[in-house]
């Protein structure tokens, strides 16, 4: 069976779009914007309509007990309505806050810039700028400031490969020595790929997410090569 790789090579249409470094030296993200994490944390919070709706219910409740402070039975029950908002508000907070975004597209998106931009160190910061307004612009979160900062987003595709990547381990020191090919890793890809296109759910999302490790392992090598120019690595 011959699965092309095709579709994973094809580099984003940039052609309309300011270059890469142009974008990283005047890009902002939410930790250039705001003064601190938190300020940042209540904004995102102040966007949300779930969570600005149960705020505006607790405050209510609240101005409740203390106009009619000595109405017992309207205090005990405002408490008691109060004390279940409050744990519905927190448990908003942690499914909207606390669990990362599941979009298939999004998910996608953020494979695809990964390969076509091959970030490492500040370059991370283009990609979560630009998923910030994917992200926006598709209705997918309520700012466009889901990413605090590039850091954030290369955690964000690290847990992506290590949660839904297939499980492909390194090949052996005998097997590296037969493969002196010039495409040996390729076609070790484009196997690994045809394997899991036939085995996986979804096919394409596979095919993104191992050409997307394989890219950000050559990126991040290259990266701290040139940190490091004195450590003589293979």
């Amino acid at each position: 069976m011959h699965i092309s790789l095709e579709s994973t090579d094809t580099k984003l249409d940039t052609s309309n779009e300011p270059s890469a470094q142009l974008i990283e030296e005047n890009v902002a993200l939410p930790k250039d914007i705001f003064h601190s994490y938190l300020s940042y944390w209540i904004y995102e919070a102040a966007h949300c309509t779930p969570v600005m709706f149960l705020s505006l219910v607790i405050g209510v409740l609240i101005s409740i007990i203390i106009l009619f402070h000595d109405n017992e039975n309207c205090v005990g029950v405002s408490v008691g309505f109060l004390v279940i908002f409050f744990i519905i508000f927190g448990c908003v907070l942690g499914g909207i806050f606390g669990i990362p975004i599941s979009d298939r597209d999004f998910k996608i998106k953020l494979l695809g810039e990964t390969i076509a931009r091959r970030p490492a160190g500040r370059e991370w910061r283009t990609v979560a700028y630009n998923m910030n307004q994917y992200l926006f612009d598709e209705g997918l979160w309520y700012t466009p400031y889901y990413f605090y900062c590039g850091r954030k987003c290369q955690y964000f595709f690290n847990n992506l490969v290590k949660i839904e990547g297939p499980n492909t381990h390194p090949s052996s020191p005998t097997n590296d020595e037969e493969n002196t090919q010039p495409d040996a890793s390729e076609i070790e890809v484009l196997n690994v790929v045809g394997r899991f296109f036939i085995h996986s759910p979804d096919p394409i999302l596979e095919a993104y997410l191992i050409k997307a490790a394989e890219i950000n392992r050559e990126a991040e090598f290259e990266y701290w090569r040139k940190q490091y120019p004195e450590v003589d690595l293979p």
